[in-house]
């Protein structure tokens, strides 16, 4: 099969899965080429009348591109060595300055840096607008983009233009990238590098900090309550700047601490429900919980607060979260080697709450999580490595006072 053919039938597979199973009227063999006919007719004028020789290839990417930008922004085609770099990622330890990125108000927005990474360093923040990428805007760019050019060779340079909430003009931060190991199992860093799972004078309220869900998240997170042992009266679990990960790792995490009922569901288009349900063993039912949250927890880190609280297992403390509830599969294309990336389903809640924000809803209070107790962020100070004890955090302060004001099991 030539390339022409090939890269022209990764089109077509992509137009014929917009069109599976849709109401026969529009399905058919006349309503397709109708509706896809200026596309063969602009192919074809390219061809033949364009000034320059365009390679099939280019101009198939460009058409699936084209329709991908049409849909939501976490929608993109994929090239090979993306998605060489999408196993990496989630993998757990990757070249470049560390954020994650999701839309907020139309505008690229950092959802958190990652801890101890390049941008982290640099002094990027939750809630900072990408203005710009090393001079290209970056509303003009698919998250998948936007992701893209922040890795690449250790020692290179990325340069954000940044808009921070209360500063007039933009702030430019040339970045180095560098390696990004993402420790997602933590304890509490004061400014002097110490880090404890301990609150209190008595020691028995212990916290931990999830900083993102890769693969081996659930492992950890079981291996340092293992150390804790049966003498603990509350559990602080900080999913703030939280950006998400794997779904299946959020879904383990509430299984530990709850033995029956609902823990999420999947929605698609056509009302497909996928539910994912808690199982018995294993499972710890007599801590008590608070769960912390912020405007930086995304996605995976919004289903444990969400589904904790929604059966009642778990306080939570902070601020709204992020609103970022969709689920992206990645399909592979007749080529072997590109794939597109493609929103198929939204994250619903035990009590019913779909988590996602979208362009409809994002003035209201339909989507994310809400806290129990609320601490304004404007509360908390710039820099949280200024404290020198974690009670000095008033969400911490705000968590552990919930946790000893209720009778221990």
């Amino acid at each position: 099969m030539s390339q022409r053919t090939i890269v022209w039938v990764a089109v077509f597979t992509v137009i014929a899965m917009m069109f599976w199973r849709l109401p026969q009227f529009m399905a058919d063999e006349d309503a397709v080429h109708r509706t896809y006919r200026v596309l063969l007719e602009a192919n074809a004028l390219i061809k033949q009348q364009y000034v320059h020789d365009a390679p099939d290839a280019d101009l198939a990417e460009g058409a699936v591109r084209g329709m991908l930008r049409r849909l939501d922004p976490y929608c993109a085609y994929v090239t090979a060595d993306q998605r060489e770099w999408l196993d990496r990622h989630t993998q757990g330890e990757y070249v470049g300055i560390g954020i994650e990125v999701g839309m907020r108000f139309g505008e690229p927005t950092i959802i958190a840096p990652i801890d101890d990474s390049p941008a982290d360093r640099a002094g990027l923040r939750t809630a900072d607008v990408i203005v710009s990428i090393d001079g290209r805007e970056a509303q003009s760019m698919t998250m998948l983009e936007i992701d893209k050019c922040m890795v690449g060779q250790r020692r290179t340079d990325v340069t954000l233009r940044i808009r921070r909430a209360g500063e007039i003009e933009p702030r430019e931060f040339v970045i180095p990238r560098g390696p990004v190991s993402i420790r997602t199992v933590r304890g509490w860093e004061g400014g002097d590098g110490r880090a404890t799972h301990v609150l209190g004078e008595r020691g028995r309220i212990r916290y931990v900090r999830i900083t993102d869900f890769n693969e081996i998240t659930t492992r950890d997170f079981d291996a340092v309550l293992a150390e804790f042992g049966p003498d603990v009266d509350g559990l602080v679990l900080d999913l703030r700047a939280n950006p998400g990960g794997l779904m299946h790792e959020a879904v383990r995490m509430v299984d530990r601490f709850i033995d029956r009922g609902l823990i999420l569901q999947t929605v698609t288009r056509r009302r497909v429900v996928t539910s994912y349900e808690a199982t018995a063993p294993g499972t710890d039912t007599r801590t008590p919980l608070a769960v912390l949250m912020d405007g930086g927890s995304a996605s995976a880190a919004e289903i444990v607060a969400g589904a904790l609280q929604a059966h009642g297992r778990a306080v939570v403390v902070g601020s709204r979260s992020f609103g970022k509830g969709s689920v992206q599969h990645l399909i592979p294309l007749s080529d072997g080697r590109s794939a597109i990336k493609l929103t198929v389903a939204y994250y619903r809640l035990p009590n019913g709450r779909i988590i996602h924000r979208t362009a409809e809803n994002e003035r209201t209070p339909e989507w994310g999580v809400w806290p129990d107790i609320e601490v304004s962020p404007a509360a908390l100070p710039e820099e949280h490595s200024i404290f020198r004890d974690p009670l000095e955090d008033p969400v911490i302060r705000a968590a552990y006072d919930a946790l000893t004001a209720a009778p221990a099991s």
